[in-house]
C-alpha cells in the first residue's frame, strides 16, 4: 500500500510531527511505502514564529509566499501524481474547493487530519453566509475556512469531540473519526530519580507568541503566590518575543525564559518541571485544542493544572488525575496546594501517567490510525 501524506509541516515540526509523524513507525512495520509532501520548511516555520518582533516586513512576505502560493503549488503537484498512491491523507492543510474537487477526480481515497480551528467555529458556520464582510475577511486571512469543504473528503479525522461536531455539520458522522493526539511513553516519561531541586519549578512549554493571551492569564495567580511561595516558573518556546519576556518580568531572577528547544530534547527539559500548567481562555479556538500540552506533562509524571476547557475536561479529572483552575482564585489555590504538598504532586503524576498510559498513548491510538487508513483501499 502506497500512502501520501500531504503536510502543513515538515514531519519534525508542530502537529505533523505529533498527529503523523508519530505513526510512520508503524507504517513501515506493516509492510506499506509513504511519501510526504509539506507546505512549510522547519526553519521558515520558526523564523516565521520567532521573527515577529525583530522582522516585521520579511514575515509579511514569508507569510504571503507560504499561504497564498507555494501550498497551492505543491497541492497542484499533488494533483498530477495523486493516481500513484493507495490513499492521501491531507493534515490541517486549508485548500480552495476547487482544488480538492479537482483532487477527488483523480483519487477518491483522500482523508482529512485536523486537530485546531482551522475552520469556523460552531456558531459562524451555523450562521453561513450571513457572516459579515469583516468577519469573512478575518477568518481568510487566518486560514480559517467554511467546513463546506469537508465535505469533498472520503474520510475525517479529528482530535477532539468539538471538532468532530463541526465536522459534522457537513459530513455524515459514519465518515468522521476521533482520534486524540497520541503521546510517545517511550520518550515522555517520568525521572528516574526524585526531584530535589528548590524552590519548585513551575513549567510551561509551547510557542509563546501564539498562546500570549492565554499565558496572561497566569500574571495575577503569579503575582499573588510569589508573596508567600518559593517557586520558579520556567517558560520554555519563548520565540525571542519580547511581549512574553514583559509579561513575566515582575517575577525577575524567578522566571527562567527558554527561547527554544528542539523537540527531541524536550521531554528531557519537561522532567525538570515540578508543576506543568496549561492555562486557557475559554473561546472556540481553545476549545478546539487537543490538550497536547497537559498530555506531555502528565506523561512526563509531572504534575498539571489546566483550565477546564475543550478537552481538557476528559484529560484531567480534578484532583484525581490533575487539578482544574477555573479563575484566579482558583490558579492561586491549587498551585498553592501543590507548591506546598510533594505527596499530592506525586500521586498527581502518577495517576496522570496511568491515564495516558491507558488512553493517549501511542500504542493506544496506532491501532485505530492503521485500520482506518488500510480500510480505505479495500
Amino acid at each position: 500500500m502506497n500512502i501520501c501524506f500531504f503536510t502543513k509541516h515538515e514531519i519534525n515540526w508542530g502537529s505533523s510531527r505529533n498527529r503523523i509523524g508519530a505513526y510512520l513507525d508503524h507504517i513501515k512495520k506493516r509492510g506499506h511505502t509513504y511519501r510526504i509532501i509539506h507546505c512549510i520548511p522547519t526553519k521558515l516555520s520558526q523564523f516565521w514564529i520567532g521573527g515577529k518582533d525583530r522582522y516585521p516586513l520579511s514575515n509579511r512576505i514569508y507569510s504571503f509566499w507560504h499561504s497564498r502560493i507555494l501550498k497551492h503549488l505543491k497541492f497542484i503537484w499533488l494533483i498530477v501524481v495523486a493516481k500513484r498512491f493507495d490513499v492521501i491523507v491531507i493534515q490541517k492543510v486549508n485548500l480552495p474547493y476547487p482544488l480538492v474537487w479537482v483532487l477527488t477526480l483523480r483519487n477518491k481515497n483522500i482523508v482529512f487530519d485536523f486537530d485546531d480551528l482551522c475552520f469556523w467555529d460552531l456558531k459562524s458556520a451555523q450562521k453561513g453566509s450571513r457572516l459579515g464582510f469583516v468577519k469573512r475577511t478575518n477568518f481568510w486571512k487566518m486560514g480559517i475556512q467554511h467546513p463546506r469543504v469537508l465535505r469533498l473528503y472520503d474520510r475525517i479525522i479529528v482530535g477532539n469531540r468539538y471538532l468532530a461536531n463541526i465536522a459534522g455539520l457537513v459530513k455524515d458522522e459514519n465518515s468522521i473519526t476521533v482520534i486524540p493526539t497520541p503521546i510517545n511513553c517511550e520518550l515522555y516519561k517520568p525521572q528516574n530519580n526524585a526531584k530535589t531541586n528548590l524552590p519548585i519549578v513551575i513549567g510551561w512549554s509551547g510557542t509563546g507568541e501564539n498562546h500570549l493571551r492565554h499565558l496572561e492569564l497566569l500574571v495575577n495567580p503569579f503575582k499573588s503566590l510569589e508573596k508567600n511561595n518559593s517557586f520558579i516558573f520556567k517558560l520554555v518556546g519563548a520565540m525571542h518575543s519580547k511581549r512574553i519576556k514583559e509579561l513575566f518580568e515582575f517575577l525577575g531572577p524567578k522566571f527562567i525564559c527558554i527561547e527554544w528547544v528542539e523537540p527531541q530534547h524536550l521531554p528531557e527539559v519537561i522532567r525538570t518541571f515540578d508543576i506543568g500548567v496549561m492555562p486557557l481562555k475559554d473561546d472556540d479556538e481553545a476549545r478546539a485544542k487537543c490538550g497536547f500540552k497537559a498530555l506531555e506533562y502528565m506523561a512526563s509524571g509531572v504534575a498539571t493544572v489546566v483550565s477546564p476547557v475543550g478537552i481538557n475536561n476528559e484529560i484531567v479529572k480534578d484532583g484525581a488525575n490533575g487539578f482544574l483552575a477555573r479563575d484566579e482564585g482558583g490558579w492561586v489555590k491549587k498551585l498553592s496546594l501543590l507548591i506546598s504538598d510533594e505527596n499530592l504532586r506525586s500521586r498527581l503524576a502518577k495517576e496522570g501517567r496511568k491515564i495516558i498510559e491507558e488512553s493517549y498513548s501511542l500504542s493506544s491510538t496506532s491501532q485505530s490510525f492503521m485500520e482506518l487508513i488500510e480500510n480505505k483501499r479495500r
